[in-house]
C-alpha cells in the first residue's frame, strides 16, 4: 500500500507519516505539534470522561487511609521535589491574586465611566453630535468592561 503525504494539522508543513500508523496521524513528528496533538486528546478524553477525576478522587483516598505516613517518609527522603511543589502551590496562589487584583481594578474603571457619563451634562451645552458619541463610546467600554468580568470568572471556575 502506497503511503501519502499528508498536512500536520498544527504547523501545516507536509510530512510523511509513519508506516505504521499513517491511516490515523494527524501531525508530523515535531515536539511541538506532538505535544499540540497531546493536548487536544487529553482535553477528549476529558470531556468524553466526565467523572474520571471524583472516581479517581476516591481512589487516591482509599489509598491514602492505607499509607497514612507515605507522604510525610516521601517529602522527607526527596526534599528537592518538596521545594519545587512548594513554588508551584506558591506561584498558582500568587496568579489567583492578580486575577482578584484584575478584577478590582476592571470594577473601578467601569465606576469611573459611569461617573464620566453622569457628570458629563455639566460640562458644555448644545453639542448634541459629540454627545451621543461620547454616550456610545462610553456605554460600549462599560459594557465591554463587564463583559469581560464575566468571561473572566467564568474561566476561573
Amino acid at each position: 500500500m502506497k503511503i501519502v503525504k499528508k498536512r500536520c494539522e498544527f504547523c501545516r508543513k507536509w510530512f510523511l507519516p509513519d508506516p505504521r500508523t499513517f491511516r490515523t496521524q494527524k501531525c508530523c513528528s515535531d515536539s511541538e505539534c506532538r505535544k499540540k496533538r497531546k493536548a487536544m486528546a487529553d482535553k477528549n478524553w476529558r470531556k468524553n470522561n466526565p467523572r474520571y477525576n471524583d472516581y479517581r478522587k476516591e481512589k487516591i483516598k482509599s489509598w491514602a487511609k492505607e499509607y497514612p505516613d507515605y507522604w510525610k517518609k516521601y517529602r522527607k527522603e526527596h526534599p528537592v521535589h518538596v521545594e519545587k511543589d512548594n513554588k508551584r502551590r506558591s506561584t498558582r496562589h500568587k496568579k489567583g491574586k492578580i486575577a482578584a487584583k484584575q478584577d478590582a481594578i476592571s470594577q473601578i474603571f467601569v465606576e469611573k465611566l459611569k461617573s464620566i457619563q453622569e457628570n458629563r451634562a455639566n460640562y458644555a451645552a448644545k453639542q448634541d453630535a459629540i454627545d451621543r458619541r461620547i454616550d456610545s463610546l462610553l456605554e460600549s467600554l462599560i459594557w465591554k468592561e463587564s463583559s469581560a468580568k464575566q468571561v473572566n470568572m467564568d474561566k476561573r471556575r
